[in-house]
């Protein structure tokens, strides 16, 4: 999924992608794995705050 690598340009955009995910996992009642998981840690907090 090209949201998980996805770098926010600033805490807006990092709560947007984290709200859209949300969305999406929810809609679809999917999980993420731990790669996964890692991976959208480290491209919403760098760069940003959230």
């Amino acid at each position: 999924m090209a949201l998980l690598n996805y770098q926010p340009k600033d805490d807006g955009e990092a709560k947007l992608k984290l709200t859209y995910l949300a969305a999406y996992l929810i809609a679809t009642r999917g999980t993420l794995t731990a790669q996964e998981m890692q991976s959208v840690s480290n491209t919403t907090r760098n760069g940003s705050t959230v």
